[in-house]
């Protein structure tokens, strides 16, 4: 998730890209997500300066066990290639 106003970016990771972003959004706009300075940053700026991206997908034919360890591998990957925090515990 990304602020275009200012320029923050929080980096999350999820075997389902589609729920993540629904709950992301979904929480966001109601004002309940549990990481307070993006949901400050979103009460302040909107959700018309915000935008989801997605960085990097596995591959399917990963082993189910390798997932979980990968994607927390990939999610501080990228929070340090972004300075970016991260969010979620997967």
């Amino acid at each position: 998730m990304r602020c275009a106003a200012t320029g923050r970016v929080w980096i999350g990771s999820s075997p389902n890209l589609d729920a993540a972003r629904n709950s992301l959004w979904f929480f966001l706009r109601h004002g309940y997500h549990f990481d307070k300075a993006l949901q400050a940053e979103f009460n302040a700026h909107g959700d018309q300066a915000f935008h989801y991206e997605i960085l990097e997908k596995l591959d399917d034919d990963l082993p189910p066990l390798a997932v979980k360890d990968l994607l927390k591998e990939k999610k501080l990957h990228w929070a340090a290639k972004l300075g970016a925090a991260t969010l979620s515990p997967a």
